[in-house]
């Protein structure tokens, strides 16, 4: 539950939540979101205009499902593409089924999200020239020292090679050491017991200063990939800057990092019109490569200090900011109060399967494995009752930190939808504890978190799976028309 609720309180400003005004700022001209008036439209109202804006979304993207290199890209996996590297991996995901979408900020994400450079290393053994053979139905592979190149036709059908995806990358010179542990596990079947090594893994990636990618069919570019990267000392990234430019799409992405404040900016344009735009602000007291990779338990909550986000879709805007240097103390407390579940092999570490190969008669062995069988039984009797406790205790305990967390987050952040043609919210953002409770047996289980809640202008609060049970079906019905268009 720690680590959990770590990662959704870094990760959830990125995802849903508006640019705080520095306090040397220049006054703004306009009154910050949250500060804005309610409008007097009503939930049916406010449902209209958010469908609204949905769909017109989806009307400016309704002609990116006959997009060449989206076609392009579903050939290319149908012809059984060479799993080679990450960025290739990640275009070739925009050709699958209805994923396109979604594929296109994946790719941004992928290539420049920390968990992908571990891959970054494969691109320089991975260089070379494959060409899809139309006899064998196979790709031919010749050496190359500088690029990943793919030659294949743009259509299933198609005979000739007309299409070329080229990737290029430089590498930075600097490369980090990534280290983790696994265990493996084998089982004895002739005692019963299972043997466990822990086995250390260390592994070195080169991080890469440049990822190109470019696509033609016909000798016309269809598809463009920019990025580049920097870093500081330790090998955290400092900057990255990615474009992707699908026809008259583009996708930007860009992280700015001074190890106190990370800024991340995405949008999603169409021609000269932005159709998405993400903003968002992160405040740590301090990072660093060590403290953000093997950082344990509380210490990651130790560098997050605040936060700030802005989402835009055409007139729709959400917004979110939270204090959790405010929150911190009172949560930390609050979680080292949490329960221990009990460790098995305090309980059944020391019970050995019996070995009939160290008892010199069959009754000898035999009544090994019978005080082998009450040890166990008396063993499972106190690890249940150890567990039953700390259930309980568990239950009790995260019913009393939820409640916690959702007071500190109504204290310290803010949420609003707003509707920036009118320049009024629409709604605001409450928390509340959640109890989801569930019957196992005679056993009640109580399942606790928090449970965000629209708060209209009229005072009412609505769940955002009640608000969104009705009045979004022609927005729902467009959408599945339009991932229809996507279907291989």
């Amino acid at each position: 539950m720690k680590k959990t609720t770590a990662l959704l309180l870094i990760a959830a400003p990125f995802v849903f939540s508006a640019c705080k005004k520095s306090k040397d700022a220049e006054p703004e001209p306009n009154p910050p979101i949250y500060e804005l008036p309610y409008n007097k439209e009503g939930v049916t109202a406010n449902k209209a205009f958010m469908e609204n804006e949905g769909r017109d979304f989806v009307k400016k993207v309704n002609d990116l499902s006959s997009n060449t290199a989206i076609d392009a890209l579903e050939t290319f996996n149908s012809l059984g593409a060479p799993d080679v590297d990450v960025t290739v991996n990640a275009l070739s995901n925009m050709g699958v089924g209805s994923q396109e979408i979604a594929g296109i900020k994946s790719v941004l994400n992928t290539i420049t999200a920390p968990v992908s450079e571990k891959k970054a290393y494969r691109l320089s053994k991975a260089f070379g020239i494959y060409k899809y053979n139309q006899s064998t139905k196979l790709w031919d592979l010749t050496p190359s020292s500088d690029k990943i190149e793919f030659q294949f036709p743009a259509t299933k059908n198609g005979n000739t090679n007309n299409t070329i995806l080229t990737v290029t990358y430089k590498n930075s010179g600097k490369s980090y050491v990534f280290n983790s542990k696994y265990y493996r596990y084998k089982y004895d079947p002739n005692t019963g017991n299972v043997d466990v090594t822990e086995v250390n893994l260390e592994e070195t990636y080169e991080l890469p200063s440049e990822v190109l990618a470019k696509m033609t069919i016909g000798g016309s570019e269809v598809l463009n990939l920019t990025s580049t990267y920097a870093y500081h000392d330790d090998k955290l990234p400092k900057s990255v800057n990615a474009s992707l430019s699908l026809g008259s799409y583009v996708a930007k992405f860009e992280v700015n990092n001074d190890n106190k404040l990370v800024a991340t900016k995405f949008s999603f344009a169409k021609g000269a019109e932005t159709l998405i735009a993400l903003n968002a602000n992160t405040n740590f007291s301090a990072l660093s490569y060590d403290k953000v990779f093997n950082s344990k338990d509380d210490e990651i909550f130790d560098l997050f200090t605040s936060a700030n986000t802005t989402f835009a879709v055409g007139n729709l805007t959400l917004g979110g900011q939270i204090d959790y240097k405010a929150m911190h103390s009172e949560l930390k407390a609050a979680r080292a109060k949490a329960p221990v579940s009990p460790n098995w092999e305090t309980y059944f570490g020391s019970i050995k399967y019996p070995n009939r190969n160290d008892y010199s008669t069959v009754e000898a062995y035999e009544n090994a494995i019978r005080e082998y069988s009450v040890k166990w039984e008396a063993a499972s009797k106190l690890y249940n009752a150890a567990y039953d406790k700390y259930r309980s205790d568990n239950e009790k305990y995260e019913k009393d930190y939820y409640t916690l967390l959702a007071n500190l987050l109504n204290k310290n952040g803010a949420a609003v939808a707003v509707n920036t043609k009118t320049k009024t919210k629409i709604a605001s953002i409450t928390f509340q504890l959640k109890d989801d409770v569930y019957q196992w047996g005679n056993t009640t289980v109580h399942e606790y978190n928090i449970e965000p809640l629209l708060v209209f202008g009229d005072g009412s609060k609505v769940s955002f799976e009640v608000f969104g049970d009705t009045g979004f079906e022609k927005l729902i019905d467009d959408i599945e028309a339009l991932l229809e268009k996507f279907e291989i």
